[in-house]
């Protein structure tokens, strides 16, 4: 036995003959009952000492660690790297910040006294933060300014002593947000000034606050004057006149239902310094027309504008439309600096909104994109517009790059196709004959004559086609392969530039795909290629050798592997990818590959770009993203 397994043994002696006499177990024989019980107490014991252990390594250890390199660094230096690893880029503190924060405490005390010495560390605090630490926190960061955030319910009752405690701090709160309080604690902790607080968010699934309609400037005594961030969402019963607030670059409402039109026309006014507006679930009550025609609002800093979900109450039968709120909205407000636009709407009922009046009030997409930084783009990295084409809805969104964020998101309902295709050609291929024209992704889902695939067909920067539906495998085969030409006889469709075309749900057999692919190949792609027999000078947006790889979507009937092996040898086929919920069949043919698929990932409504999760593990995203919902 090593000298190494020989200590081991000794010190593991050692401790079983204290734990024996602690217990009396040399005096006494313990019962067959009792036994479970000194089980217990044992590893009670045992992990004594391992905590025991660990205390006395991290002393042992502290010494030799501040004779590290890193301490050869000067202190601002390690500031910031401590910073780097605590904080996120927006300033928010990280997932396990607490933790994280105990461990570089722990290092070294040269690291535990920096640490304790820099206040900064110490603002930012939230109610599931255990109460020492908060202690210890308020304590820590001096006279900095705080940053809270309190989740609770409705069970919690009238008292908080996280807020308790950071109530005493009132006067350096700068930025507080408060989720799912008790009623009781908004007249405790929130009805006194703050006089430094810049940025407010309050939310509710409840109607917490007292009186029928309470006033906007309920919260800290009115005192609201220097607030430059105003978030609110389930305040229902709120009454926004006499809005205390002039200096706000921020401001999100949702879930409102007594919104005047000229009230909110008024608050726009009163702060013009305006970046951010995002409207959602507002009810606007009867819109009184101004005796004299009002004068248009400018936001000349107004860069991300949302306004979805919203309507209008029309006279007493209570009627609903949610066209004419944005329509009055941007009619009358200008925002000439927006980069970043989400708009839905579409009527409730019969009154419906001329799609001309629509189109003639929001920005232009490539202003959008131009303005982002996004206008002049290279054929390698254009913009991607994802396109969603039904027989009574249609929805666009424009991406920057492929994981960007949406720049510019329309959903209109109740409009026809053709109405929607007919936009999108002028935005998004006409509005970019001078740079290159951004890769549309389009879904389209069948109707009863199949004319949704015909709106767009000339469309050569539709590279991704996924199309949905009781398409019958004739109407779809043959809008694919069938040339499309212009009046002069120019090749012009259809899908010019295709290069990945998705099936799902369609009554479409393998079969029917390879006869398509064989057409298209004769009838179209050939035509493109210079000096071939019967070319008309089409212009397609991707290079022709790629051709197109075909993905065989979800609930599709199966395709047997000699129909598979003959579609990927078909000209101008690439690949032929199968959907985990289709198969092949079994024809006795030999197997074929089964590798993953390189689609891109089906698209989800839903979807509103990068993951805005929070980074401490408390829910801390912004009320904006509308994820309260």
């Amino acid at each position: 036995m090593s000298e190494f397994d020989l200590a081991v043994e000794r010190c593991t002696a050692d401790i079983m003959e204290f734990f024996a006499k602690l217990n009396r177990l040399g005096t006494e024989q313990t019962t067959f009952e009792e036994t479970p019980a000194m089980i217990d107490t044992f590893n009670d014991f045992r992990g004594a000492i391992e905590n025991s252990v660990r205390r006395k390594t991290a002393a042992w250890l502290r010494p030799r660690n501040s004779l590290a390199p890193i301490h050869k660094l000067p202190v601002e230096l390690i500031q910031h790297i401590f910073h780097l690893t605590l904080f996120a880029s927006s300033g928010r503190r990280h997932r396990q910040y607490v933790a994280k924060l105990n461990v570089l405490r722990s290092v070294a005390w040269m690291w535990r006294d920096l640490i304790d010495r820099t206040p900064s560390f110490w603002t930012q605090l939230s109610s599931r933060d255990h109460i020492d630490f908060v202690s210890d926190a308020l304590e820590k960061s001096q006279n900095y300014n705080l940053q809270l955030k309190y989740a609770g319910n409705c069970e919690d009752g009238g008292s908080s002593p996280f807020l308790e405690k950071a109530f005493v701090h009132l006067h350096r709160w700068e930025h507080v947000v408060i989720r799912e309080p008790h009623g009781r604690l908004i007249e405790s902790y929130l009805m006194s000034p703050a006089p430094r607080l810049k940025r407010f968010t309050f939310s509710t699934q409840l109607l917490l606050l007292v009186g029928d309609y309470p006033p906007s400037g309920i919260f800290f005594g009115g005192e609201l004057g220097g607030l430059e961030e105003f978030r609110v969402v389930g305040l229902g019963n709120m009454d926004w006149t006499d809005f205390p607030c002039r200096r706000l670059k921020t401001l999100e409402i949702e879930g409102c239902s007594i919104l005047d039109m000229e009230t909110f026309f008024g608050i726009l006014a009163e702060n013009p310094e305006l970046g951010i507006l995002r409207i959602h679930s507002v009810t606007f009550h009867d819109h009184i027309h101004p005796s004299r025609e009002p004068e248009s609002l400018v936001l000349p800093r107004l860069t991300n504008f949302t306004f979805t979900n919203n309507t209008e109450m029309l006279g007493e039968e209570g009627m609903q439309t949610n066209d004419t709120p944005f329509l009055r909205l941007l009619q009358r407000v200008q925002i000439p600096a927006c980069t970043s636009f989400w708009v839905e709407i579409g009527s409730l009922n019969t009154i419906n909104t001329p799609s001309d009046e629509f189109f003639q009030v929001i920005p232009r997409p490539i202003d959008v994109f131009t303005r982002g930084g996004s206008g002049q783009t290279s054929k390698s990295n254009r913009p991607i517009v994802r396109m969603i084409l039904h027989a009574s809805q249609f929805e666009c969104q424009a991406f920057g790059t492929p994981k960007s964020g949406f720049k510019y998101r329309v959903l209109l309902r109740s409009v026809p196709t053709d109405v929607g295709a007919e936009w999108a050609r002028r935005e998004f291929v006409d509005a970019w004959a001078e740079t290159s024209e951004p890769e549309i992704h389009l879904q389209c889902f069948a109707d009863e004559e199949g004319n949704t695939l015909d709106v767009m067909s000339d469309f050569a920067n539709v590279v991704q086609l996924d199309a949905i539906g009781n398409f019958a495998p004739e109407q779809l085969a043959q809008r694919l392969e069938t040339p499309v030409t212009s009046e002069s006889g120019t090749l012009i469709g259809p899908f010019l530039g295709l290069r990945n075309l998705r099936l799902d749900y369609c009554y479409i057999t393998g079969t029917d795909v390879l006869r398509m692919v064989k057409e298209r190949f004769l009838r179209i792609t050939n035509a493109l290629r210079p000096g071939e027999p019967g070319a008309k000078g089409g212009t397609a947006s991707v290079s022709l050798e790629e051709g197109i790889t075909i993905i065989w979507g979800a609930d599709m009937d199966r395709i047997s592997r000699s129909i598979a092996r003959e579609i990927r040898a078909a000209p101008g086929v690439k690949d032929l990818w199968l959907d985990p919920d289709s198969s092949l069949e079994d024809d006795g043919s030999s197997s074929c590959s089964s590798e993953e698929s390189d689609w891109s990932p089906h698209f989800v409504i839903s979807d509103d770009g990068p993951d805005t999760s929070s980074e401490d593990g408390v829910d801390h995203d912004e009320i904006g993203e509308w994820e309260l919902q």
